[in-house]
Parts: structure tokens; C-alpha cells; sequence
């Protein structure tokens, strides 16, 4: 019996020799190659890349951007008061970036200021469904368990297989990806858009997911949470709502969407963009029905920041500064324009 339990570990070992090079070499998530990742076709987990690249450049940003991808199209490098770093990555939520924040501030990160955009996505997506998606797995806590079990699951020599032939077949025509992602972690702005409001020469409908579920009071106990932790922290917070594609706006609204804002200005004031407006109606202003372009977002950091919107756009709710002394006439606002529209909030419905 033990000499098979030796030439069992031997042989172990002998395949992890063998194969753990080649996974940590190919890599598809970038997880090992986080101070410089390959745009190889393969959605990369940015949630732990973005954060291990910052807490190994704490001297370089004192401010943070969180949100999901669509988050990535923001010109950081326009936001004042600070030189900030973009930390959007795919469906990216509140509760992650509580985690992350607290991850940073206790490995000596606190930022000066942290903005963050929230949307349909914030409230429709349970946090736990990120665990058993590898470019969406949230970084690991600081133990040596939680970082060796997190590493170990881009250790599989099957999933790099798969993702092989997809890195076989890309061609990049990014040639500023990595050097993107080492100054201000945007996707590409400069991208222009062609989106016609059709998909694939079909009209086009609202982005939507079949595991999305109304989830209102776990998103703003997430959202609470985050609000206290900067308050703790002394963290400049702005909170602004992502100025969603009006057929996506439409499909988020039938399902509680408004109903997630309006329990979001109980507890906070926010910079709100998502409604029924010149600019969510411009196919022009998105490249698909989820992700917004460059140009709206320089649009809302105007309006944030300078108070800069056209006066019939923020009449429409793109850029209105929501406080407890409007919140409820706002919110109403909102309803009323979706009926108006043709859309049924999800509180009617029922």
C-alpha cells in the first residue's frame, strides 16, 4: 500500500509537471498574466486582473471607476479631482464591488474617489451566479486557501484545451489593448459606432437574460453597504445610473427596474441617465442594445460634473441630480413617462 501511494504521488506529480506549465503559459483568462494581458479572443477575468494590477500600482491612481462592461466605454481621463483607473468587467455588481473596495483598503488602497454605475444589471443578478463563471469569479479573499483554491480553478487542462482553439483562431486588431490596461483599464474609445438598431438585419430588442430575477432588497443592502464603507474610508462617492439603450431601458422597467431607483433614493442621492431621451432613443449613441458609446459618456460627465446638459435632455430625466427633496417627483416622473410610452412598470403590472 505505500508503495502505491508513492508512485501515486509520483505520478501526480509528474503530470502536474508536465501540464500546470502549459495552463499557466496559455492562460485564457490572464489570471497569471495580470500585469500584462493578451487580447488572445477570450474574455479575460478583469475583475482580478484590475484588481491585482491596482494593488500593485497603489501609487499611481488614488481614484476608482466600478461597474459592469458597460462601464468600460468611460472617459476616466476626463473625470476631475484625481487620476482614476476604470474597474469595469463583465455584469460586475454592487455586492463585488464592496468586496473588492474592502480587499483594497485592507491591503493599504483607499482611494480618494469612487464613482460607480449601477443599472438593470445592479438588481437582476444574484452575485453568487459569478462563482462557476471563470471571467466572472470575484477576486479571492487574502487567505492562502481562498487564493490557491481560485488559482486552482484555471489549472484545468480541459477548459484550456477550449479555449486554445479560440486563441488559435483570433487576430488582434488591438494593438493598444495591453497598454490600455495599464493606464486607465477602458476598452478601446476610440471604437466608432455602427450600430443601425437592428441585430443581424432583424429589429433589434431590449438585452435581457433568461436568469435575470428582480433581486431589490439584497441590491440595496449591497449598495448601503458600499455607501457606509466610503463614508468609513473618507472615499468621495458619486453614484450615477448607466443611460440604458431605451428598448433594454423598456424590458428593465416591466421587470421592477424603477422600483430598484426608487429604493436606491431612499438611501442615497445619484446622477440619473437612464429613461426615455434623445439620447437613449439615438441608435448612434450605442453600439449594440447594452453598451453605450465614449460620447455619451462624455455627455454624463458633463452633466456630473459641471452641470452641463442640454435643458430639453435632462427635461426627458438624462443628467437629473436626484436628491431626497425630488426623489419622489422623480421617480414619478419616470413611471408616468413609461406609461406614456407605452411601457408597463413592473408595480402596475402586478
Amino acid at each position: 500500500m505505500k508503495r502505491f501511494l508513492i508512485k501515486l504521488i509520483a505520478f501526480t506529480l509528474i503530470i502536474a509537471a508536465i501540464f500546470l506549465p502549459v495552463t499557466i503559459i496559455v492562460d485564457p483568462y490572464n489570471v497569471f498574466h495580470y500585469a500584462a494581458p493578451r487580447n488572445n479572443g477570450v474574455e479575460p477575468n478583469k475583475n482580478f486582473i484590475k484588481t491585482k494590477f491596482i494593488l500593485n500600482h497603489k501609487d499611481e491612481y488614488d481614484s476608482l471607476v466600478f461597474g459592469s462592461s458597460r462601464a468600460g466605454f468611460f472617459h476616466v481621463d476626463m473625470l476631475p479631482d484625481g487620476t482614476y483607473y476604470d474597474m469595469a468587467s463583465s455584469e460586475a455588481l454592487p455586492a463585488e464591488h464592496v468586496r473588492t473596495l474592502k480587499i483594497m483598503i485592507r491591503n493599504g488602497f483607499v482611494p480618494k474617489n469612487v464613482v460607480v454605475l449601477v443599472d438593470d444589471i445592479s438588481c437582476f443578478v444574484d452575485p453568487a451566479s459569478h462563482e462557476s463563471i471563470l471571467y466572472r469569479v470575484p477576486y479571492p479573499e487574502d487567505d492562502l486557501f481562498s487564493q490557491i483554491s481560485f488559482y486552482m480553478r484555471y489549472c484545468d487542462l480541459l477548459t484550456t484545451f477550449e479555449a486554445f482553439d479560440v486563441i488559435n483562431k483570433h487576430q488582434d486588431t488591438d494593438p493598444e489593448y495591453t497598454k490600455r490596461f495599464q493606464t486607465t483599464g477602458t476598452e478601446n474609445l476610440n471604437i466608432a459606432p455602427e450600430f443601425d438598431g437592428t441585430m443581424n438585419g432583424t429589429p433589434a430588442v431590449g438585452y435581457w437574460a433568461d436568469y435575470y430575477s428582480l433581486r431589490t432588497e439584497e441590491a440595496i443592502a449591497d449598495m448601503q453597504e458600499l455607501i457606509d464603507l466610503c463614508k468609513d474610508n473618507n472615499i468621495n462617492l458619486k453614484i450615477l445610473t448607466n443611460p440604458l439603450y431605451y428598448l433594454t431601458y423598456e424590458k428593465a422597467v416591466e421587470n421592477g427596474y424603477l422600483d430598484f431607483l426608487e429604493e436606491l433614493s431612499k438611501i442615497t442621492d445619484f446622477y440619473n441617465f437612464s429613461s426615455i431621451s434623445s439620447v437613449t432613443t439615438a441608435n448612434g449613441c450605442y453600439y449594440e442594445t447594452s453598451h453605450f458609446t465614449p460620447q455619451v459618456g462624455i455627455w454624463m460627465i458633463g452633466a456630473v460634473y459641471e452641470d452641463n446638459i442640454d435643458k430639453p435632455v435632462k427635461d426627458q430625466g438624462f443628467g437629473v441630480h436626484v436628491t431626497k427633496e425630488n426623489r419622489e417627483e422623480f421617480i414619478q416622473f419616470l413611471r408616468d413617462q413609461a406609461v406614456e410610452n407605452g411601457i408597463t412598470p413592473y408595480e402596475e403590472a402586478e
